[in-house]
């Protein structure tokens, strides 16, 4: 009888590790929507995100571009009144606007048009 106890014993205390298994698998299986519909929101937040970023990026982009015409516009005309300062014997910053034109145009090439 002793045998047979031993082996009841045996066979009872497997069974109740695959049960144990089991429940672990079906807890995991509960998750399954939790992890759905997280992923689902925020593919939905990307969604309106990303094309706001995208046209962000754009006008960034497009933005850089006019500032660097209107820089290269400035140093021309900073460069034309430098010369013809400097034939008359003029100080150019004594001209209202030279030096705060002069003074933008290195602030937008070293902070805007790295």
């Amino acid at each position: 009888m002793n045998k047979i106890d031993n082996v009841l014993k045996f066979i009872y205390q497997g069974d109740k590790v695959e049960l144990q298994a089991e429940k672990i698998e079906l807890a995991n299986v509960k998750d399954l929507p939790k992890k759905l519909k997280s992923i689902l929101d925020s593919q939905k937040k990307l969604d309106k995100s990303v094309p706001a970023y995208e046209k962000l990026g754009q006008e960034i982009k497009d933005q850089k571009g006019m500032l660097n015409m209107y820089v290269g516009d400035a140093e021309s005309l900073l460069n034309d009144i430098n010369t013809k300062a400097k034939d008359l014997g003029v100080d150019p910053n004594s001209f209202d606007g030279y030096k705060q034109l002069s003074i933008e145009v290195s602030n937008s090439k070293s902070e805007y048009l790295k």
